[in-house]
Parts: structure tokens; sequence; C-alpha cells
């Protein structure tokens, strides 16, 4: 999303990860304002004597092949970590003190992943951020009582390893590579194992979810990949890469205020794009402190300018860039104005909310009106800039604080957005009776217009078959909930402070005996018949009929029933009710009906 323009919103994005798909909202406003920084918990838990502690019982799982996991070391982290080592049929057993703790895992062969909401602005690989954990895309537990029969999800870790070399096929020391995914919402690696920096000699190995990837590079002498930097990786270790670095054109400077000495704010390097309804788009970033560092492997004349938060742009700057050519030392100073809107963003208690990101829409009937989206400060304050005079729509989120969508007039000062607060959803499930289900918030409001929120994974435990999600956003809420390799999406409507139900079809429902009779549409029994008992899109078992039209088969609740005869179909469901044997009638008809 530019700091200038307002992206058009995308119905959906599918997310695929090691044979997992997600459906993710696929428009800008999700993520928090760097998914590696350290993420804020949601609001935390009434205080409690810390002597009291809780066991929490669970298994390591694979969320592809629903096989356990052994030997893996599962990580419940809050100030420190604590660590139990899973058995090798998967099972874990950990004592700590009641709160609220990010859980993930490490093994050699298994990583754990999350969903990185859509980031706003992407500076590329940083040396500070090779195998750093990131709390934001760890799930979250609030571990108040006892738990049991808890799932902690893995996946199979895509390995990729390489060497860099120069252009004379030396190895190239310090180099910051990573399997980028840009933007976009995408399924990472929660240690932070998709950047790496390459040692001596030049190798390097990422470790991330099976997927297709873009690799990049940082480094102070070198702008990019010869060839083909586009990389499908599968589970398990990959072929090894012979990766050779170019110069290209690297632009390195700094961007300050307009008395031409004061560093700016962080934010965004955009590039002039023909084309493109504002001109420029983003392209890279300025770093805290006012630092920016900019590579291009093109031939061709660029043109850069600076837009930081909370401030105006700068002028732009002309460079001819060709292979090996360095600007150092680049200034880039911003222009002298005023905001066209200001104000404050608060929470429901009208406490100041810091850094959330707004997004500043226009109306979708006037074309002459272009958005911009912002950043508060440390104080909740925030500045736009370069706004026409005219109605314009401004929606935020703040995890455990709620959303706001109002309507400001430009030009307007002193504007206070009010977050609605969060309320909670309850639930049943219809087949889990002990567990849990992992749950990953969407966006408020309805798909053609959603308001994105922070994913906020969580592991939400399933007691008698009853669950609550606390803390999410007042809105018309969509969010997956996930059991096992079985993803549902799934809406309530949540008011501030007030509590939502949904139920949930999920579990492995219980072992019944089906049998019935598959008649033809004359109500005529059909011998030698084919029943086909089918959950999650696969056969389980399968039966004949016999001379009377009979049949009798080994299937759960839930699983959906097929007869096939010829050119003739019949289908039908076996029932959810807590039941050992079913009697389920099949009637066929022709395929087209």
């Amino acid at each position: 999303m530019t700091r200038r323009s307002l992206i058009a919103l995308a119905a959906s994005t599918v997310v695929v990860a090691g044979g997992v798909v997600w459906w993710v909202a696929g428009h800008p406003g999700i993520g928090s304002r760097d998914s590696r920084a350290r993420a804020p918990l949601r609001p935390a838990l009434a205080a409690k004597p810390q002597a009291q502690t809780v066991t929490i019982r669970g298994s390591v799982i694979d969320q592809v092949t629903r096989a356990a996991v052994g030997n893996a070391v599962v990580v419940l982290r809050d100030d420190a970590d604590t660590t139990a080592t899973a058995d090798p049929s998967g099972r874990f057993e950990v004592k700590v003190p009641r709160g609220r703790y990010r859980v993930f895992v490490r093994h050699p062969d298994f990583i754990s992943i999350g969903l990185q909401g859509r980031q706003r602005l992407d500076g590329g690989p940083h040396r500070e951020l090779a195998g750093v954990p990131d709390d934001a895309l760890m799930t979250t537990l609030d571990a108040t009582t006892d738990l049991s029969d808890l799932d902690i999800y893995v996946t199979k870790a895509g390995i990729v390893r390489g060497t860099l070399t120069d252009e004379h096929q030396r190895p190239v020391e310090g180099v910051a590579i990573r399997a980028g995914v840009g933007i976009a919402e995408a399924l990472r690696p929660v240690l932070g194992t998709d950047t790496a920096i390459s040692d001596k000699s030049g190798k390097f190995e990422l470790r991330v979810p099976p997927g297709e990837y873009e690799l990049d590079i940082r480094h102070s002498r070198y702008a990019g990949i010869v060839g083909e930097t586009r990389l499908s990786v599968d589970p398990g270790p990959n072929e090894e890469l012979a990766l050779e670095l170019r110069a290209g054109c690297i632009i390195d400077g700094k961007v300050v205020l307009g008395d031409g000495r004061t560093p700016a704010p962080d934010g965004a390097i955009e590039r002039d794009e023909p084309g493109r309804r504002s001109g420029f788009g983003p392209s890279g970033r300025v770093d805290p402190g006012g630092a920016f560092h900019w590579t291009t492997t093109e031939t061709d004349e660029i043109t850069l300018r600076a837009w930081p938060w909370r401030s105006p742009p700068s002028d732009s700057r002309v460079f001819e860039c060709r292979e090996g050519k360095h600007y150092g030392d680049v200034v880039l100073q911003l222009e002298d104005g005023k905001p066209d809107i200001d104000g404050s963003i608060v929470d429901a208690q009208g406490n100041r909310v810091p850094f959330a990101y707004l997004d500043i829409s226009p109306p979708p009937n006037d074309p002459a009106l272009s958005g911009q989206q912002e950043r508060a400060d440390a104080g909740g304050r925030w500045h736009v800039y370069n706004m026409f005079d005219g109605n314009y729509r401004v929606r935020a989120s703040a995890p455990g604080r709620g959303i706001v969508n109002t309507t400001v007039v430009a030009p307007k000062h002193d504007v206070v957005l009010r977050l609605d607060g969060t309320g909670r959803i309850a639930g049943t499930t219809s087949d889990l009776a002990n567990g849990s289900i992992e749950v990953t918030l969407l966006f408020c409001g309805s798909k053609d217009d959603p308001l994105p929120v922070a994913p906020e994974p969580r592991i939400v435990p399933v007691v008698g078959g009853t669950f609550a999600i606390e803390d999410v956003p007042a809105c018309n809420l969509t969010f997956f909930a996930r059991w096992r390799d079985r993803t549902f999406e799934q809406t309530a409507s949540v008011d501030p402070g007030r509590t939502s139900y949904v139920s949930l079809d999920i579990g492995a429902g219980r072992d019944k005996t089906v049998s019935g009779i598959v008649r033809d549409r004359n109500d005529k029994p059909v011998a030698n018949a084919r029943v086909t008992a089918v959950i999650d899109k696969h056969e389980v078992s399968t039966a004949r009929t016999d001379a009377s039209g009979r049949y009798t088969l080994s299937t759960r609740s839930g699983a959906q029933l097929v007869a096939a005869s010829g050119y003739h179909v019949g289908r039908a469901t076996v029932g959810t009710a807590d039941v050992a044997s079913e009697i389920v009638d099949l009637v066929l008809a022709d395929v087209d009906q």
C-alpha cells in the first residue's frame, strides 16, 4: 500500500503452505507496525499469585498429515521461556504459573508457522532479523486452569541451502538473504528462519513453509542476484543453490526535516512509477533515525522521494542507475507544510493508542481524490499531509482495543478517533469434547468492504464441548477456526463488552455402524449398489448392497454417504447424535439430478 495512494481492495487471497490452505482477506490493512517487532499481548489476565501453577498436556501434530511429531521442544514464552520435550508419540506435559503465553515449537525437521498480516512497507532483508523469533506470528494461550489434549501444530520445513559468490566466484560473507513474500498475507516461520546471513564460505540455510518465494539480498556492495530469483520450495531439503551476486545500483543516504538537520521519522522511500495514478509508489523504507538503503538491478533513470510517517513528502531526486553505480550520502529533505488532517487515536476508555495504522480513503464516486495510509506516533498522535478538501473515510484497528470507522471532512484538526472496544465469543463444538482449536482473526464488516484486523493467532481450549475467545474486536467479525487439517471460516456479531455465541461443527465424531437400504426412484431395492462413506473428501469405508438392497459399513458421525449403481447416484449424511449405530436409507436418482 502506498503512502499516497490507497490500493484497491482485492476480494481474497489464497495462501498455501505444506498443503494447508488459508483464505485471507486480500487488502492492505492487516498487520502490526513491524511483524518482527515485539508484538503486544492482548490485555493481561487478572493478576494471579505466581505460586499457583497449572498443568498443560497436549500433542505436537503435523498439520498436513495429522501425524504426531515426537521429540519436539514445546516453548511457552512470557517474560522467560518454559520448555517441555514431547515424547516419541508427540505427547508433552508442562507446569507453568497461571498467565498468558506465546507458544511455539523447536524441531530439526518441523517448524511453527504463523500468518503474517499484510505489511505496510517492505524494507527487504535485515541482518538483525535473521533467525530472530517473531512474537507477532506466535499463537497465544491463556493458561488459567489445567488443560489437556491441546494440539500444537507444526509443518514440515522446506530447507533451502546455497552459496553466495561474486562475479569471480569468490564467496561473499555477511550477506542478508531472505526467502520473501513481500507485503502480502502469507505463512512465515515463527523463528525467523526465512532470513539468514552468509558465512565465510558464502554458505546459508533457510527454513520456510513449503510454497513460492522471491529471493532478495541486502549488502553494502551488492544490489541483487544474477538470474532467476523466484523459488518454489518443497518439504524437506531442496536442491542446493549457487547464486552469483551483482553490484547493480545502490543509493544510500538520509532523510531530514525541513530544517535540513533533524533526522526524519521512519517511513517510505517511493519511486516514480509511470502509469500509476499518484505517480509514486512505495519501493523501500526509511529506517528509524532517517537512514535509507535502496537498490535496483535495473539500468534506467530512477526518480525517488521520501515520505515518512506523519510528514509531508520530500522533493524528488533523479538518479542515473547502471551496473556498479553507487550513490552515497544522498540527502532527501522534507517539504515544509502543515497537516490537512490531524488528531489522536484512543481506545474505548480514552487511553492513547501508540503506533496504530490509519487508512484514509475517499468516497468511491469521487475519482478526483486519492487516499493515504498513516501511522500514529508513540503518543497516539497522527498527521496527514497533501490531502485535497473533501470527505474521507478513516478506519483503524488495534489488537485488544477494537476498530474505528468514521468520516472526516478535510481540512480538519484535533480529530479524536475512538476505538469501539472488544467483546468475547463463546461457543460449542459438535464432536470435540476436550482439546483445542486454533483461531486467527481476519476482518470486520463484509467481504465486499472488509476492515482488516491483526490476525492475533491463539490456541483456544475446548473443555466439555465449549470454548471462549476473549478480547476480540467489537464488530461483525470473520475469523478462522482450525482443528487438525480442517479450517472453518466463521462470522460472529460482537458487541462491546458483550458475549456473542457460535457453534462449530468440528471434532473427530464418534464411530458408528451405519446400515440401511438403497432404493431406486420407484422404491425398489437395488442390489450390488456401491455405498461409500466420505469424510473431508476422503473415502473411509465402502460396502455393497445385498440382494435385498441392504448394506452395513463402519464410519463416523457427519460422514457423507454416496450410493451408486450405473448412472444413478444417491446421497445422505450420517447424523451427529451420540449413538453407536444409525439407519440411513438412500434413494438413487439420475446423475444429472
